[in-house]
């Protein structure tokens, strides 16, 4: 019914209307609104996951490039020493990832940069053990010097410098070309110890012929006697009970964890939601250029100098999850038995993990192909073994 005098008015049905109009506007608004705030919540948190990744997975390249640096060819026989000790288990309930497993003395002749347990670890991952002086927690580990046949020390020219005076231990290698033409990396010893303080030079350490040149690498900082004549990082992947939400039950966290000289060790979470690690060796039997093998670890110890002459690259390959669980994302799968393949595809199976559809149901949950599962490659050339 309209009002008289010109001023109009609304019936009911016009109201109920105008409302029902006002309430579907709202409803999609607020639909809207919700898609955008779930979406820059999946976008933040891929994002930081991206960052996380990039920093975390930067830190481990330049490891995996310095494993070996430092590192003597040979050691006398009658040297032993311990660098994890037995109980440490960085990885509970997997004895195959004990870290005293990766123990070189007193079944290797020389340290090795790289060892590897094979699907020993979390989900069935890698467990990968880096050996090299840089690898130390303190900044004097990345510093050397030479020292001569009046045990005077002369600069490397890299920064930092090594300088005596110092308050660290320190190693000594006899490098050069041995009577076979291959590269000579000894460690010098003397009166049964293989390091010396660097608050003054010992004399004894020095070389027995003016030709000679002899390296002296950092190893620790501080007064106490070293324990094994290098540093070590462990990588692997645990489940920390304080994981962020965000992650998938089935995953675990990627560590770095460095095993200190006094036996104790210091961790670092390098990236959160990992579900897989993978390491892969590049071999040239042939030493042609051209990788022609790619061994599972478990095939044997790889020793010192097998990695020396045959290794040509290493890649790790780290599945992890990218932002938040998306209902409405679906994970692609071409091949069920090949849903998930962290390594080379192109490379036999045991090189790599492959996980089939049903493996990541059972690892994973149901909902697993609601995640956006990404998979990281490090790939790095070694030159310091």
């Amino acid at each position: 019914m309209r009002h008289c005098g010109g001023r109009g008015g609304y019936t009911l049905v016009e109201l109920v209307v105008v409302m029902l109009i006002f309430a579907v506007v709202m409803t999609l608004i607020s639909s809207s609104f919700a898609n955008i705030v779930r979406s820059t919540g999946q976008l933040g948190k891929k994002t930081e996951t991206e960052i996380e990744g990039l920093i975390g997975l930067e830190l481990m390249r330049r490891d995996l490039e310095l494993a070996g640096f430092g590192l003597p060819y040979t050691l006398p026989a009658w040297l032993n020493y311990a660098e994890a000790p037995e109980e440490l288990q960085l990885v509970p309930g997997y004895a195959g990832a004990k870290a005293a497993n990766f123990n070189d003395r007193p079944g290797l002749s020389a340290p090795p940069g790289y060892r590897v347990g094979s699907d020993v670890g979390f989900n069935g991952s890698d467990y990968l053990v880096v050996k090299g002086t840089p690898l130390g927690i303190n900044t004097v580990c990345h510093s050397w010097c030479y020292l001569n046949y009046s045990a005077v020390t002369r600069p490397s020219r890299v920064e930092p410098e090594l300088k005596i005076g110092t308050k660290a231990r320190a190693i000594v290698l006899h490098t050069g070309v041995g009577a076979s033409g291959k590269p000579v990396r000894d460690l010098v010893t003397a009166d049964g110890s293989f390091t010396f303080f660097l608050d003054d030079v010992d004399a004894d350490f020095a070389p027995a012929e003016r030709g000679d040149s002899h390296v002296v690498y950092a190893v620790a900082n501080g007064g106490g006697d070293l324990t094994f004549p290098f540093n070590r990082s462990d990588y692997y992947i645990n489940r920390r009970s304080d994981i962020s939400t965000v992650c998938n039950p089935g995953t675990g966290t990627l560590y770095k964890t460095t095993i200190e000289q006094n036996g104790s060790y210091t961790k670092y979470p390098i990236l959160d939601c990992v579900a897989d690690m993978q390491v892969v060796f590049y071999m040239d039997t042939n030493h042609d250029g051209k990788p022609d093998y790619h061994p599972d670890p478990d095939d044997g110890v790889f020793t010192a100098e097998y990695l020396r002459e045959e290794l040509q690259e290493v890649r790790v390959y780290i599945l992890a999850q990218q932002g938040r669980q998306d209902p409405g994302y679906r994970y692609p799968v071409q091949d069920p038995a090949r849903a998930v393949v962290v390594g080379d595809p192109e490379l036999p199976d045991y090189a790599g993990h492959v996980w089939t559809s049903q493996a990541m149901g059972a690892a994973f949950g149901e909902q697993w192909r609601s995640y956006r599962w990404k998979l990281y490659t490090i790939v790095v050339q070694p030159k310091n073994l």
